[in-house]
Parts: structure tokens; sequence; C-alpha cells
């Protein structure tokens, strides 16, 4: 090598090396943070996201691991996730959406094993604590809250559920019972039965009991998470204000089978919070209730309508890490 060669070659080597660290290990691991798996370190401004099924998602950053829902006990033959509740250890914060058996029907396991603080609405946290959550592990929010954790400040708002026409439910049924490749075993049955039977009916889920969270990092870094493609109430909108510009948005894409349909439901939402990066939740079957949802319609009407706006279908327990601050802010790299 030439001597005048030298220097250039370790400044290249140096820039190589702090442009590839804030995507490290974690960044490459298919094994969630619940679980036991890595996490960006306490050095890095690396943000770690997972979809783990429905709208369960995990959030890492700086050590910290934040879990949206929990809902992992799958019921009858709906596609399994790659590890089972027993092997659940480690959230700091469980931020439910709503009550609603699909959302929140392990918290009481998940909460004991990994001794998170569990946040939701009253309803939500009624039902938690009935199926065991001590309620000194208990924060009620309402929306308009905001809390903190360490550095990172959780905004929370009054969101809505999404409406489900009559009939809809008796449609999905019928249709795995005419395409579902025979019933499910009297043991799958009654095990989809009993995870039914947790989580909260309260009538007051749909106007009362929805809470929209926006994790807000020490940058300005804005990740919202809302669990049911509800309209669009008063709360969103002043969160949205609160916030500007979404970096993430977590939106429902649920309940209806007909794009055209779900689409006009769920829009609304991304047209508020406007984010950089849209991804989809609850858009996976839970067998006998609802079905697998296609992406394609909502993904090519933000790309002709919103080209600033990225757009990502992650695998479950796929690495999606993004950049938070600096020149590596908003770069997104995904580990399928």
């Amino acid at each position: 090598m030439k001597p005048w060669l030298a220097p250039l070659v370790a400044l290249l080597a140096v820039s190589s090396a702090q442009a590839a660290a804030p995507f490290g290990p974690a960044c490459q691991s298919l094994v969630p943070a619940i679980v036991g798996g890595p996490t960006p370190g306490k050095s890095s401004d690396t943000l770690l996201l997972r979809w783990l099924g429905t709208s369960n998602y995990e959030l890492s950053w700086k050590g910290r691991v934040f879990l949206f829902d929990a809902f992992f006990d799958r019921p009858g033959r709906t596609r399994p996730l790659g590890f089972t509740v027993d092997q659940i250890k480690r959230a700091d914060v469980i931020f439910l959406g709503h009550g609603h058996y699909d959302h929140i029907s392990d918290i009481a396991p998940v909460a004991k094993q990994t001794g998170a603080l569990v946040v939701g609405a009253p309803s939500a946290i009624e039902a938690a604590i009935r199926m065991g959550v001590p309620q000194s592990q208990t924060r009620i929010v309402t929306g308009g809250e905001t809390l903190t954790f360490g550095d990172v400040r959780v905004e929370t708002a009054l969101a809505r559920h999404s409406t489900i026409q009559a009939g809809l439910f008796d449609a999905y049924r019928q249709l795995y019972a005419v395409d579902g490749l025979g019933p499910l075993t009297p043991q799958q049955a009654a095990q989809a039965a009993e995870v039914a039977k947790r989580g909260s009916s309260s009538p007051d889920i749909v106007e009362k009991g929805v809470i929209a969270y926006a994790v807000v990092l020490p940058s300005g870094f804005s990740v919202v998470a809302i669990d049911t493609a509800g309209p669009v109430t008063e709360g969103d909108q002043a969160l949205a204000k609160k916030l500007g510009r979404a970096d993430v948005a977590i939106l429902a894409y649920q309940p209806h089978a007909v794009a055209e349909r779900q689409i006009q439901d769920g829009w609304p939402l991304i047209e508020l919070f406007n984010p950089k990066l849209y991804l989809p939740s609850h858009h996976d079957h839970i067998w006998g209730a609802w079905l697998d949802l296609g992406l394609e319609p909502l993904f090519q009407k933000i790309r002709d309508e919103k080209p600033q706006t990225r757009f990502v279908a992650p695998l479950l327990r796929s690495a999606l890490c993004i950049g938070t601050t600096g020149p590596t802010r908003g770069e997104l790299k995904v580990k399928y």
C-alpha cells in the first residue's frame, strides 16, 4: 500500500464502522427481546420494532423494552408466533390499547413474569386485575395524560373502536366452515373458547376504552400505536397536533375483509398522523374469527397518494431497526 493511502483507508474504515454501528447484532436477530433476544445497546440511538402477531408490537430502545398489547396464546390453528407465553420474561411497560381478549388475553402471566407496569383504560385495567394482575402493577389512563419513563415520554389519547356491522362475525365463521380445511379438533375448540373468555366485553370499550399511545424519544422521534381502526376522535386530533408529523405510525388494518371498506375506515388515521413510516397491525387471521387481509390495496393507495410515506409489511418477529438521530435518522433496516 502506498504510504499516503494509509490515512485515507483508516478514515474510510472508521466511517464505515460508524455507519454500521447503529444497526448492530440485535437488528440481525429474529428472537424478540421479550423472550430474551438482543436489544440495541444503551449507547445506540437505534429503535428496534418487532411485530408479534395481531396488534402486539415490541419496541426496544437503549436497553428498555416496551410492549403494546398482550395476546400470544393463539387459538385453534392460528399461525404460531414462534414462542410461547411462558417464555416471555422481559418488558418494562405494557401498553394495552383496549380490553378485548385478542389484545389482553395473556396480560396476567406476562405481567407476572416480567414485573412490567401495565397501562390502559379503566375497562382494560379492570379486566387485567380480574385476570390476576396486581393492582399495584397497573396505571389507569383515560386519554390526555403524559407519562415519563426515564427520558422517554409517552403521550396518551382517547381513541375509538372500529365499527363492526351486524352479521360480519357470522359471515367469517361461515367462511371458515366452508373453506377452512375442516373444523378444529375438540381440544383446539376448547382452547379457543377458553382464550375468547378472557379480556373484557364492556360496552364502554367502543367510546371510552381505546387508548392511543405515542412514544416520544428525546430527539423528538415519535412512534404512534393505535390497535383498532376506529374513526378519528378529538383525542386523536389533539395527539396529532401535539406531535406534528409522526415518524412511525402503527395503525390497525382490521376488521373488514373487503379492502374498499377497510381503507375507507382506516385511511383517515393515516392522513391524520401523516407518518414517515406506516406499519400495519391486526391484519392477520385468528382462526374462526378474523381473516388474513391483503395489504396491497392499502399500500398502493399510500404509494400513489402519500409518496412521502414508506410502508413495510413485517413478518412475525422480523427486526425493524430505525435510526432516531443524526444522519441515520429515519434510515430503516429490516431483517426478514
